[in-house]
């Protein structure tokens, strides 16, 4: 039987060191996985403010048992009615357990507390497991939101 840790969701963690070392580790990578490698200075840049309130908020998710970050996840507000999800990554050694649900649940909680109407996320092609993840929540494909991003899937739901 696989039983999974117990774990914590800290908000508030946008400059936070662990979340300096889990966003590296993320842009490491999508560097590998994304076809002609990931550069964060080609995309949106999300500095702290912009992932901390009242603008948005930061999320690490850790293991109550070793105190590990396991995953992470911002949210940040493109206006009154819509909240971007950001920057959700799971651990390759902690996938598959449920934790990126659990997390965008938690972002989704944000949203709402935010007093917004839809969730919206932008990925790229490579991240298959994501984009299944947010269709069977119900994202549904809409129109790009960015300016200067390096995402092709576009997606959002109605909360």
């Amino acid at each position: 039987m696989n039983v999974t840790a117990p774990v914590r969701i800290v908000e508030g963690q946008a400059a936070s060191e662990h979340t300096l070392r889990a966003l590296s580790a993320y842009f490491s990578e999508l560097n590998n996985r994304i076809d002609g490698g990931f550069d964060p200075e080609l995309t949106e840049v999300t500095g702290p403010e912009d992932v901390t309130p009242p603008h948005g908020d930061f999320f690490l998710m850790t293991d109550l048992v070793t105190g590990s970050v396991i995953a992470c996840g911002a949210v940040r507000k493109l206006d009154d009615d819509r909240v971007e999800l950001r920057r959700i990554w799971v651990t390759p050694e902690h996938r598959g357990q449920g934790h990126a649900r659990t997390l965008v649940r938690a972002l989704e909680n944000k949203v709402r507390a935010f007093g917004a109407t839809t969730a919206v996320v932008s990925l790229n092609e490579e991240m298959t497991e994501g984009i299944a993840m947010f269709r069977k929540r119900g994202y549904e494909p809409v129109d790009s939101f960015h300016e200067a991003t390096t995402a092709s899937v576009f997606l959002a739901r109605q909360l």
